[in-house]
């Protein structure tokens, strides 16, 4: 085990991992979920998320769109509602890369989750992670990935984002990628 993240039954929920890893790319400690998976799959879902960093995130070019999705998502978010909000210095367009909007975002929920029926050591790195949006406080946002599929990139809506059905709803804006 890395000596950046720690795993230990969850004390929560019924046969999951509560852990704590370094995320190099948001520069700060994050708590993790890993669901349905033993500890192999939950650290080799941890690794992977730490290996990812502002520096290399081009090498990821999946979770790379997966976040300018997100980014579209924003952009929508403020030409329809940003007058409601005081945006401080924040702007985010089109032409913006995407580590400016990793700076406006705070990871408040990473989840590890096995998908399908594949076995751990046959699935690869599954995540999801909920975001708060540092300039509009009660605003949070959603990214799931599935090794290089990207599954969903939105509001979070507190729904699975490994539900299929979400795949083509016209708020998932991973649904193009």
């Amino acid at each position: 085990m890395s000596d950046n993240y720690s795993l230990c039954e969850s004390r929560s929920y019924f046969g999951c991992l509560d852990g704590r890893l370094r995320s190099p790319l948001f520069g700060r400690e994050i708590e993790f979920l890993a669901k349905g998976c033993d500890e192999t799959y939950a650290c080799r879902c941890a690794e992977y998320f730490e290996g990812i960093t502002a520096d290399n995130l081009a090498e990821y070019p999946v979770l790379n769109a997966l976040f300018g999705a997100l980014g579209e998502y924003v952009i929508d978010l403020l030409d329809e509602r940003g007058d409601e909000f005081e945006l401080g210095d924040f702007a985010y367009d089109e032409d913006s890369p995407v580590t400016d909007l990793l700076k406006a975002l705070t990871p408040v929920g990473l989840t590890f989750e096995k998908f399908g029926y594949l076995s751990d050591e046959e699935c690869p790195p599954a995540f999801s992670i909920k975001f708060g949006f540092v300039p509009v406080a009660d605003e949070y946002m959603e990214i799931a990935l599935h090794g290089d599929v990207a599954v969903y990139a939105g509001e979070f809506r507190g729904v699975s984002p490994w539900n299929d059905k979400l795949l083509k709803k016209k708020w998932n804006y991973a649904r193009n990628i």
